[in-house]
């Protein structure tokens, strides 16, 4: 069981084409057994009487269905499209049943390890093409001549579209050491490239320095690798005798309850970071027990920091450790359980709700910054070509905003 899950909801966990198809079956034939129950098959009444149980219908359903039903079943995907209307249906829109398949990729996704080939891939919403939007530095794809903006066309000679994608993602994954044909097109040229997979750490922190003093370090998300890749940046930006810092969460949709609170225990003074409650009002303290920062800080957030980094801000501005700057964040104050089962698949409820070092619960509210910036660009780490900035260079109005704090 794992109760440190504060994914928000806009991962790219989401359920399968084929879990899909099972709820729409499972619907079609859920109105198919209604009409029979109140036309033609009035012997199957003996299976259901009036003080019947949920399990006993549910029984009765499925015995029905193999029986009448003139089309062919999938049980896998009947029972699959079942639990995910279970859940989806009765709890919150964080809670949902996960397949087995997809069980696996959330596990890979929330561990920042996998063997792979180190890009990251995404949907084209005009044309509904798999594009390569980044390269992981020394990564098996930056070494076999990938770009950004490549567009993926088959993997292993199977086509790429939007409803394999993930079967897609998965066989770009296997063993180290083995090799994926990729078919690429750039601009007008279609071409093959095989890669060969290797073990692979997701970055998620980066830093860098704008204007030789004022530190830099950008978070995506709170996975696995997160405190060990923060901590090596901002020790790296500690010798390079920055005089104040600023942590970017914009953008960022949480992760693990563990990883961030690690990381609020390295800013945020001796006392409270946050606290969980949960359905019967049990109350769980997290605290913050080693040295604060000692230089002044600044916290970006926008309307897509939830969950985590909405805890992590909440801690730093509660504690006024330091000055958040952009727009009110996405406003997800819950905590989800993933519950394991034998076959592989698992069930994700929301099971508690956290609060803020002054007791306040987030959840559909967001934290305020406490300077509204709007933005039209944001500050991409990949776009410079050192290891420094300038502000002068700088379109990112949120950013230039929190230099210009930290340089008075």
């Amino acid at each position: 069981m794992n109760n440190d899950d504060l994914n928000h909801i806009n991962e790219r966990e989401k359920i399968s084409s084929d879990t899909r198809k099972g709820i729409v079956i499972g619907i079609m034939i859920a109105i198919m057994v209604l009409l029979v129950f109140n036309t033609v098959s009035l012997s199957y009444k003996i299976f259901i009487k009036k003080d019947y149980n949920y399990e006993a219908k549910a029984k009765a359903i499925y015995n029905l269905m193999n029986d009448q039903y003139v089309g062919n079943l999938e049980n896998e995907k009947i029972f699959d499209g079942l639990y995910t209307g279970m859940v989806a249906l009765a709890t919150d829109k964080y809670s949902r049943y996960i397949s087995k398949d997809d069980f696996e990729s959330y596990k890979i996704s929330t561990s920042g390890n996998y063997v792979g080939i180190g890009c990251k891939t995404s949907i084209n919403v005009d044309d509904y093409s798999i594009y390569i939007v980044s390269l992981y530095e020394d990564s098996p794809a930056s070494e076999a001549g990938l770009e950004p903006n490549d567009k993926i066309l088959k993997v292993n000679n199977m086509a790429v579209n939007y409803d394999n994608y993930d079967q897609a993602i998965s066989n770009i994954r296997g063993e180290e050491g083995s090799k994926v044909t990729l078919t690429i097109k750039r601009g007008e040229k279609i071409f093959d490239v095989d890669v060969t997979r290797k073990d692979v750490d997701v970055p998620t922190v980066g830093g860098t320095i704008i204007d030789n003093s004022i530190g830099y370090i950008k978070i995506e998300g709170f996975e696995s690798v997160t405190y060990d890749q923060y901590k090596a940046v901002y020790d790296n930006l500690r010798k390079q005798n920055i005089k104040s810092l600023i942590i970017d969460l914009r953008n960022n949709p949480g992760g693990l309850l563990d990883i961030v609170t690690k990381i609020a225990d390295d800013i945020v003074p001796e006392g409270v970071i946050t606290y969980t409650e949960d359905k019967n009002g049990k109350k769980e303290y997290i605290n913050s027990t080693k040295g604060e920062i000692d230089i002044p800080l600044v916290v970006l957030v926008n309307e897509n920091s939830a969950s985590a980094s909405e805890l992590l801000t909440a801690a730093i501005k509660d504690t006024q450790k330091g000055t958040v700057v952009g727009k009110n964040t996405y406003g997800k104050g819950v905590v989800q359980t993933t519950f394991p089962f034998k076959d592989g698949s698992a069930v994700k409820l929301t099971t508690a709700k956290y609060y803020t070092p002054k007791g306040v619960c987030i959840d559909g509210v967001g934290v305020a910054p406490d300077i509204v910036v709007d933005n039209t660009n944001d500050f991409v780490l990949e776009s410079l070509n050192s290891d420094k900035a300038s502000c002068d260079t700088l379109k990112d109005a949120q950013l230039k905003k929190a230099v210009e704090l930290l340089s008075k």
